[in-house]
């Protein structure tokens, strides 16, 4: 696969950079026992990559009026905040693949479903707001993810067409958002295993950041 070397590069946040999936996975298992409803794994996993808005509605259609949206969201909230109070998780290699971008000039962004507010809140509990001081939120646009709305925004930010532009995305409904805005699309799966859809838009699938980053070319082993 021939591709050309990326101008700029447009980072998820959740799951790529963060380690917060899993945590909030775990809230909403919790918050679905606390309040006596059977699990839904599935109803989780329709939630990732979305965002605020869009997610508020398919959780809503998920919980089938068995308790109100408000009374969910004000017990996994709880739950996700014991969880991240002290310190929030950086996935590995994150701060070496900034610290190269950045010692090599090569722009680069956050494109994200969480509210703008929220993730600088999250970046900053990581240590990670000196390195990532850009961020597109999902309440900068009007469609979330699968949309390329976020994409599209993101890269005219950088200043870049998008196909000049790499995307690097944990969740299915991320790649989808990335491929339809036209970037070259790593996807570094976290929870969700990626399927023969996701496999055939992604143009490479890698184990860590790291990898996916020397799958194009923008760090190779000496750089580490």
């Amino acid at each position: 696969m021939h591709l050309p070397f990326p101008k700029a590069v447009v980072f998820d946040m959740d799951g790529l950079l963060l380690d917060t999936e899993q945590v909030y996975f775990e809230g909403f298992r919790t918050a679905l026992t606390i309040l006596g409803l059977p699990q839904d794994d599935n109803l989780f996993l329709r939630l990732v990559g979305t965002n605020h808005v869009l997610g508020r509605q398919l959780l809503t259609e998920g919980l089938l009026g068995r308790v109100t949206l408000e009374e969910f969201e004000t017990v996994w909230d709880k739950e996700i905040a014991q969880r991240l109070v002290d310190c929030v998780p950086v996935k590995p290699g994150v701060r070496a693949v900034a610290e190269h971008l950045r010692e090599k000039d090569i722009p680069y962004i956050i494109a994200t479903s969480t509210q703008t507010e929220k993730a600088h809140l999250h970046l900053d509990r990581a240590g990670l707001s000196a390195l990532f001081p850009d961020v597109v939120g999902g309440d900068q646009v009007a469609a979330s993810k699968p949309a390329p709305d976020i994409y599209l925004h993101a890269t005219a930010r950088l200043g870049h067409d998008p196909a000049t532009c790499v995307a690097f995305e944990d969740s299915p409904n991320g790649v989808r958002a990335a491929h339809a805005a036209g970037l070259i699309t790593v996807h570094v799966p976290d929870i969700v295993a990626p399927d023969a859809e996701i496999r055939a838009l992604a143009h490479y699938i890698a184990s860590d950041i790291i990898a996916g980053a020397q799958k194009v070319g923008l760090m190779v082993d000496h750089d580490l």
